[in-house]
């Protein structure tokens, strides 16, 4: 048992705790006096200090009860196959250890969120070395749960899953990027802030990208998706001029357009659905490789899974696609990263992800910039396609945005060797948080 479970515990809402419950019914028996705990944990800790976060986090805990009550009836062999692996990756030595253990790791989670509303008064001091006059535009889109190997762009994949951004002029893809953890908990916050695996507690002690644009006169934009949505994460993003929340992905993509439509300087960060288990998030016009969970359930098959996740992929491609699309039409200075929080594993039966293998690690990141933006930046167009088989990993994603974006950090912050559009870049050794430990990944 680890931070991170505790930190999912926190941070759920009714619709994540329903795709758990529904695939892991039978877990709920274990689940729930680690929730009992960690509910009375938050009440006696925080007593009436901060009312409202106290009440959001037995909120969240209350989500788990109500999707399990509502779905019980639902129960099926893949949930009582679920399960066997969920106990064995999560709770195998939980009961074996004291209690204490378990208030203990609730404490320091509290402690986390905690702490992440201390930063109120935080800045870079950062600023431009370059002004742009004319329009910008940069968006952050951040996945989830897609691994590299599925990933038609690696070249060796023989579906075609990222079809419509293989055809985008302009596009970097990146082959050895890894990301930093497994959990989108863990991996997320490693991406909008500075926090590495070695110094992850910089994501409780400082603000993060949005905080960098707004210190450079941009409007700020969250589209509240996925983690971006929930209490533990609100520090990723303190200081953003507004938040627009989505109920799917669809809606992202038109909520990008309309506003790039109506800022001359704006950043936006949001997070997909994506391929987040059960692998449900396509359309029926992307329903392209069959049977798979989703459309055909009651078949057994080996490639139930693979199938429904690969469609989720195409999904993706053809949403960032629409939304590449629409920047490409604004004639502004435009960049959008895309990057995985983390992959998956994936058997016959199941999808996972947390326990630290290579498909959930190995992640895509590609990097789109407009006509304009290539033909005003040509040194840092030609700096990201010399990096394109580069070790590199969520360490790199700040310093890079702030890069391409002309931001200069103060030396207390700047990290200029790990910025992979920068001359001085420089690799470094990759590691990755798994739960308490610092996982080398290159060794």
């Amino acid at each position: 048992m680890t931070i991170d479970h505790f930190m999912a515990f926190a941070t759920t809402n009714i619709e994540e705790s329903s795709t758990f419950v529904s695939n892991n019914l039978s877990a709920l028996w274990y689940i729930t006096p680690l929730v009992l705990i960690f509910v009375c944990t938050c009440i006696v800790y925080f007593k009436a200090s901060l009312p409202a976060l106290r009440n959001r986090l037995i909120t969240s805990s209350i989500c788990i009860f109500i999707t399990t009550f509502y779905l019980l009836p639902f129960e099926n062999k893949n949930s009582i196959d679920s399960l066997y692996k969920f106990k064995a990756a999560v709770f195998e030595n939980t009961f074996t250890r004291p209690p204490l253990n378990i208030i203990h790791l609730s404490k320091i989670t509290i402690r986390k969120i905690h702490r992440s509303m201390q930063t109120n008064d935080f800045q870079f001091h950062s600023t431009r070395t370059k002004e742009i006059s004319e329009k910008e535009i940069y968006v952050l889109a951040i996945g989830e749960s897609v691994r590299y190997a599925n990933c038609s762009l690696n070249g060796i994949y023989t579906r075609q899953t990222m079809p419509l951004i293989a055809q985008q002029d302009n596009l970097v893809f990146f082959h050895n990027y890894y990301s930093s953890g497994t959990t989108t908990s863990v991996s997320v916050p490693m991406i909008v802030t500075r926090a590495t695996a070695e110094e992850n507690a910089l994501n409780y002690q400082e603000r993060g990208i949005v905080q960098v644009f707004n210190e450079n006169g941009f409007t700020t934009v969250v589209i509240k998706r996925g983690i971006l949505s929930q209490i533990s994460s609100a520090y990723l993003y303190q200081g953003v001029d507004f938040t627009v929340e989505v109920n799917s992905d669809a809606e992202v993509i038109e909520k990008v357009d309309s506003l790039s439509r109506i800022h001359d300087k704006l950043f936006i960060m949001f997070q997909l659905q994506g391929s987040h288990f059960y692998y449900d998030n396509f359309t029926e016009e992307f329903n392209q490789w069959r049977p798979n969970c989703k459309t055909d359930k009651g078949i057994t098959s080996d490639s139930l899974y693979i199938n429904a996740y690969d469609n989720t992929i195409l999904y993706t491609d053809y949403l960032l696609n629409t939304m590449i699309d629409s920047l490409n039409t604004q004639n502004a200075h435009a960049a959008v990263w895309y990057v995985s929080d983390h992959g998956q594993t994936i058997t016959s039966t199941q999808g996972w992800h947390g326990t630290g293998s290579k498909d959930e690690y190995h992640v895509p990141l590609y990097i789109w910039f407009s006509e304009r933006y290539k033909n005003n930046n040509p040194t840092i167009i030609k700096q990201l396609q010399k990096q394109t088989h580069t070790p590199i990993n969520s360490d790199n994603i700040f310093y890079t945005i702030c890069g391409m974006t002309h931001i200069q950090l103060p030396l207390e912050y700047a990290h200029p060797t790990w910025d992979i559009s920068s001359t001085e870049f420089v690799v470094h050794p990759r590691q990755m948080l798994l739960g308490n430990q610092i996982i080398n990944l290159d060794e």
